[in-house]
C-alpha cells in the first residue's frame, strides 16, 4: 500500500528534527565535559574538639586556608605559567602565576559570607572565574549531658563535660570554664585546671522535683570578646 505524498514529507521532516536534536544534545555534552572545572578546598583554623569530625566554620578573624585545582579532560591542568588574581569580598587580595592556595584572615561578622572570587588569567585566551562563598558563624559550645530523660537521682554523681567550637583557639588550656547551678557557682578552687568538667553531685537533701539550671560560660582567654554562653534543664527525681 503506498503511503501518501505528505505522510511521507512529514516523516522527514520528524526524522530530521530528530537527528537534529540528538546531534545538539551530543554536542552539549561534548562541551559540557570539555569545559574545564574548578576543585575547591577551604579550611578553617580555630578550635574544634578532637573528636569532631565536621568542618570548622571561619568565625570572625579565624584564619582561613583556600586553594584550588583545575580540571580538563579528567586532568590536573598545570597553571604555573598562568596568573592567579585572587579576589576577597571584591577586593584584590594577592596574585601570582601558579598561586593555587592562599591563607587569609578574614574581618566578616557571623552570619555573613567570605566572598572569593578566583580568577585564572590568559587561560586559553581566556579568564576563567569561579566563586566560593564560605558562611562566617558565632564561635559555639555545647554541655555534653548524656541523660536523654533531663531527670537526675537523688544520691548519684553526675559528670558533665564543656565542648568549645569555633573559638580562635588552638587548645583547651586557652580557655576560661565557669559553671553554675541555680546561679551559685559550682567550682571549686582546686579544680581549675579542669574546668571544662563538671561533677554534679545530687545530695540526698535536695528534694524531688527540684529544677537546676545548669549555666556554662566559655571564654576565650586569647580573645575575651568571644564568650559563648550555654544552659542546660535537670529535673531531680
Amino acid at each position: 500500500m503506498r503511503q501518501p505524498k505528505k505522510l511521507k514529507n512529514n516523516m522527514k521532516v520528524l526524522t530530521l528534527s530528530t537527528i537534529f536534536i540528538i546531534c545538539f544534545i551530543f554536542a552539549g555534552i561534548a562541551l559540557a565535559q570539555a569545559s574545564p572545572q574548578f576543585m575547591i578546598s577551604w579550611k578553617a583554623y580555630n578550635y574544634s574538639p578532637s573528636w569532631y569530625q565536621g568542618k570548622n566554620s571561619p568565625v570572625y578573624s579565624s584564619p582561613v586556608e583556600i586553594s584550588f585545582e583545575l580540571l580538563e579532560d579528567n586532568k590536573i591542568v598545570n597553571l604555573s605559567k598562568n596568573e592567579i588574581r585572587w579576589y576577597i569580598n571584591n577586593n584584590l587580595f594577592t596574585k601570582g602565576n601558579g598561586l593555587q592556595t592562599i591563607r587569609f584572615i578574614p574581618k566578616n561578622q557571623a552570619g555573613t559570607n567570605i566572598s572569593v572570587r578566583i580568577a585564572v588569567e590568559n587561560y586559553k585566551g581566556e579568564e576563567l572565574n569561579k566563586f566560593v562563598y564560605i558562611p562566617v558563624k558565632n564561635p559555639e559550645a555545647i554541655i555534653n549531658a548524656p541523660y536523654l530523660t533531663g531527670k537526675v537521682k537523688i544520691g548519684q554523681t553526675y559528670q558533665l563535660n564543656a565542648f568549645p567550637f569555633f573559638f580562635n583557639a588552638s587548645s583547651l588550656n586557652d580557655f576560661s570554664f565557669n559553671w553554675t547551678v541555680n546561679n551559685q557557682s559550682t567550682f571549686p578552687e582546686e579544680n581549675e585546671e579542669t574546668q571544662d568538667v563538671l561533677n554534679l553531685t545530687i545530695s540526698t537533701s535536695t528534694p524531688s522535683g527540684l529544677e537546676l539550671n545548669i549555666n556554662l560560660t566559655a571564654i576565650n582567654l586569647l580573645q575575651t570578646f568571644e564568650k559563648v554562653t550555654k544552659n542546660l534543664k535537670l529535673i531531680v527525681q
